[in-house]
């Protein structure tokens, strides 16, 4: 492995760890769960305050479970589009609110 590859490598940990992703995890799940993941991760550090209390509740124990292997490999697709669902509306609100300004 040369140094290229090296630096490509860090560059994508860090893009993985930026989306919530956490490296050790990448071969255990789906499309489906990355998505969710990264979704879950990008909605609450980008429309947090835009949340209300119970899908802020809802996306912060996805992400909890994502860490944990043995809950992780429990998480079902219906949980991954629910999540999904979740970022989907924030960024309908989030442009809703952008054109109002």
């Amino acid at each position: 492995m040369n140094k290229q590859d090296f630096k490509h490598i860090q560059i994508t940990n860090n893009w993985l760890k930026q989306n919530g992703v956490n490296v050790a995890h990448i071969y255990a799940g789906t499309t489906e769960l990355f998505q969710a993941q990264k979704l879950a991760t990008q909605t609450l550090k980008e429309h947090g305050r835009l949340l209300q209390q119970n899908q802020a509740a809802t996306l912060n124990n996805f992400l909890q479970a994502t860490r944990n292997y043995k809950k992780r490999s429990k998480i079902t697709q219906g949980q991954c589009f629910k999540v999904m669902n979740i970022a989907k509306q924030m960024l309908r609100l989030h442009s809703k609110i952008s054109k109002q300004n």
